[in-house]
């Protein structure tokens, strides 16, 4: 029975602890309509249809509840709206010498579904898009990027918050922090955006950061939105500084690298600092669709700058950190962990690998982790919330062995070939090149037989390259590493 804080059958249904029958009843059949395997198809519809049938079945029934609240913390109380489910690899912990892992799937899901939000519900959008105007960005690539933040702004709602720095190893304001703004004027402006000069990441974000904080409210989803093709040199430490920033300003940061010559693994720390994602664009035509898509979700945000302060004994560690779900991206480790956003029609999805240290007797309760969940919920009048989190498991002798939930298997089969070449890369640059051609190899079998023969065929090709002395290639990196990403969670745009 899981009467943690956060993780409990309160938690599961998004309900109080002092829901009225009513309210339980609507609660269940709310979350019955959204997680039903008939109606909902993602992998962890059923495992979180099931876990909300238990819940239910507990609450609904008077003695039950009465039995099951006696267990309860009495200050216990989940975020408002959101159903809270926490699906773990183990029932129960076996006493061990040995250390052992254990993997938990944390879902956050919002109550309401899209079709509750209407125009004036909606929290405005404070945007800044911050373009590279650099050089190489002429052409083709400038001329998408313009072509698409001026599709964006018509999209716009009245409420709604824009700024445009155009950047190069200079930054522009080329459109101040406004809203309601006249469209034909921005529109020209933007389309005078001209390509010169190298790339100073810094520059732009810094320029970036200062427009989108004149309205940075936690009533608002603030969003920057950088877009480059290179990368840039010695302000690296200077653009982690302003992503750290941003992220105590409630600004999420999302990447946007075109081409191939630009660093990915800056641009996701930049990105993953503020609980946001960076995508690849491998040409041009990729870019219209990417934005679009990034702005259809910011449109679609129920909650936001969702993070979890954990802390845990000496010597349980938390060893890894992905979001499935939305924009599948590994986070960065620090306290608080940053997760992202909850969306509606959707569900913010974490998978967290903790290494545990021997157990050597039998508890109720072994605490994985202790803390709290922060989130933000811009439409409500007090928009930051807070609450206590736990995460535990039982230990016993010797329990009965149980398979893992199918959607933990799922979820780890998938993550396994992203972690494959995350490690292939990483033995690469230290020199062990027998190892990551095996682990490259294995990838390229597994990708194969689970029917992503174009993605197989781009590592067989860099194996070739491998044998003959040649490192990965920039483009081939990025093409594996956002390919097996993509594999995760699906998404529309990931198709």
């Amino acid at each position: 029975m899981t009467t943690n804080y956060l993780d409990n059958f309160y938690a599961r249904l998004g309900i109080s602890k002092n829901a009225s029958p009513t309210e339980v009843r609507d609660a269940y059949y709310r979350a019955a309509k959204q997680l039903h395997p008939d109606t909902n198809d993602t992998p962890a519809a059923t495992e979180l249809f099931l876990q909300v049938q238990e819940a239910y079945e507990t609450l609904s029934n008077e003695l039950k509840r009465t039995e099951y609240d006696s267990f309860l913390p009495e200050d216990i109380e989940a975020p408002p709206d959101i159903m809270v489910n926490a699906i773990y690899s183990r029932e129960i912990l076996p006493i061990s010498d040995s250390p052992q892992l254990i993997y938990l799937l944390l879902n956050l899901i919002a109550v309401k579904e899209p079709i509750e939000q209407n125009e004036s519900s909606k929290p405005p959008l404070n945007i800044c898009l911050v373009l590279d105007s650099s050089t190489s960005m002429g052409g083709k690539r400038l001329d998408a990027v313009k072509a698409t933040a001026s599709n964006i702004i018509k999209e716009l709602a009245p409420q709604d918050i824009l700024s445009v720095i155009s950047f190069n190893d200079h930054s522009e304001v080329i459109i101040p922090a406004n809203r309601g703004s006249d469209y034909s004027k921005i529109d020209s402006r933007i389309r005078m955006i001209s390509a010169k000069g190298g790339t100073e990441i810094y520059k732009g974000l810094n320029a970036g950061l200062f427009e989108i904080s004149k309205n940075s409210q936690s009533s608002h989803i603030n969003h920057l939105i950088l877009i480059t093709d290179g990368r840039t040199y010695g302000d690296e430490d200077e653009s982690l500084q302003l992503a750290e920033e941003a992220q105590e300003k409630g600004v999420t940061i999302s990447c946007l690298g075109i081409g191939h010559k630009w660093n990915d693994k800056f641009l996701d720390e930049i990105a993953t600092k503020t609980g946001g994602s960076s995508f690849y664009a491998s040409n041009p035509k990729n870019v219209n669709k990417i934005l679009n898509e990034t702005f259809e979700e910011l449109n679609l945000t129920y909650a936001n700058n969702v993070s979890i302060e954990l802390n845990s004994e000496d010597d349980i560690e938390l060893r890894y950190a992905f979001r499935m779900s939305p924009n599948s991206s590994p986070l960065e480790m620090g306290n608080p962990l940053e997760l992202g956003s909850v969306p509606l029609g959707g569900n913010l999805s974490i998978l967290l690998e903790f290494y545990l240290p021997k157990i050597d007797e039998e508890t109720d309760k072994y605490i994985l982790g202790e803390g709290n969940l922060n989130l933000t919920i811009p439409n409500r009048a007090i928009p930051q919330i807070k609450n206590k989190l736990i995460f535990s498991r039982p230990v016993a002798l010797n329990p009965e062995k149980s398979p893992p939930p199918q959607v933990l298997i799922k979820a780890m089969s998938k993550l396994s070939l992203y972690r494959m070449q995350e490690q292939a890369r990483n033995e690469l640059a230290e020199g062990k090149v027998a190892k990551a051609t095996t682990r490259l190899n294995n990838l390229a079998v597994q990708l194969l037989s689970s029917g992503n023969p174009d993605l197989a065929h781009t590592i067989r090709l860099e194996l070739e390259k491998i044998k003959d002395g040649n490192s990965l290639s920039e483009e081939a990196e990025k093409q594996i590493k956002y390919g097996t990403r993509a594999l995760v969670f699906p998404q529309e745009r990931n198709k």
